[in-house]
């Protein structure tokens, strides 16, 4: 059996820096040396591929570890900052059944012919692994608001959807009552007016035309109002009767019965001249 690598390959290797981690100096040096068809680096030589992991666990680990548990050893290269990539093909006619199995681990500074680079990866400390588990806690966290935000959307808008339509039916209804209402008042105006209003079908539509109520009948002008002398001349015709009804004790000379007859009474002819101004004098005599 061949060994792994030729021999005087490992004077030609380039050594890592002296502050390199132990674990990934072991981990480089095993993948340099390893038999490719077990473990070896990426075409790129940016990452490293196990191929067949039951033969690395029990031929291989146990060379630069004191074990043969792969789940170990995946886990310190997880303290050490690699990620596990996944080989998954995007056709399924690009799927092989060979390179399925394989798994590959990467680190930006891990890389083939670059030793150097090891002292940069460091073991991630307590409170790195809390730190990179809170951030995981917090993307978990992330991912639950968001489903409970797309649910609560959902929510609100069906609630919306139903409240708008609970809005329209009513306002439908109060409408329609409106109209039945109106359509009321306008037969009792009628009715109240004696104004005939149109079919039923048109009582909405077309409003009724108000007859405005009639007004009342404006007062008679007042009569003719007589002149000066006719007033002067019934006043001391009414004057005289009522004293001739009702006489007073007289405090100075009283009228004579002919005197008092003299005064024609409203509404009668009155004399001739000559009979006019006889009882003028006696009305003066008195």
């Amino acid at each position: 059996m061949a060994m792994w690598p030729p021999s005087g390959s490992l004077t030609d290797m380039p050594r890592p820096a002296a502050n390199s981690s132990l674990h990934t100096v072991e981990t480089y040096h095993m993948i340099d040396r390893c038999d490719p068809t077990i473990a070896t680096w990426s075409i790129n030589g940016d990452n490293f591929i196990i191929k067949n992991v039951e033969c690395f666990s029990s031929k291989i680990l146990p060379q630069y570890f004191k074990h043969s548990n792969f789940s170990s050893f995946a886990r310190q290269l997880n303290f050490y900052g690699f990620r596990k990539l996944k080989a998954e093909p995007i056709l399924t006619a690009d799927f092989d059944a060979q390179t399925a199995s394989y798994v590959r681990f990467y680190h930006d500074k891990f890389q083939k012919d670059k030793p150097e680079l090891l002292h940069n990866i460091k073991r991630a400390t307590k409170s790195d692994q809390q730190s990179k588990d809170d951030v995981e806690s917090l993307k978990a966290e992330i991912s639950q608001l968001k489903e409970c935000i797309s649910t609560m959307s959902a929510d609100f808008d069906r609630k919306i959807a139903e409240m708008s339509y609970q809005f329209n039916h009513r306002v439908a209804t109060m409408s329609s009552e409106f109209e039945k209402l109106a359509a009321l008042m306008q037969q009792s105006h009628a009715a109240a007016t004696g104004v005939s209003l149109p079919s039923a079908t048109h009582a909405v539509s077309a409003p009724v035309a108000i007859q405005p109520a009639p007004q009342a009948q404006a007062p008679p002008p007042p009569p003719p109002q007589p002149s000066s002398s006719s007033t002067m001349l019934q006043s001391l015709s009414r004057v005289a009767g009522m004293r001739l009804a009702h006489p007073s004790p007289a405090v100075g000379p009283q009228p004579s019965t002919a005197a008092a007859e003299a005064v024609p009474a409203l509404g009668e002819k009155r004399p001739a001249e000559e009979d006019l101004s006889a009882e003028k004098s006696r009305l003066r005599s008195v």
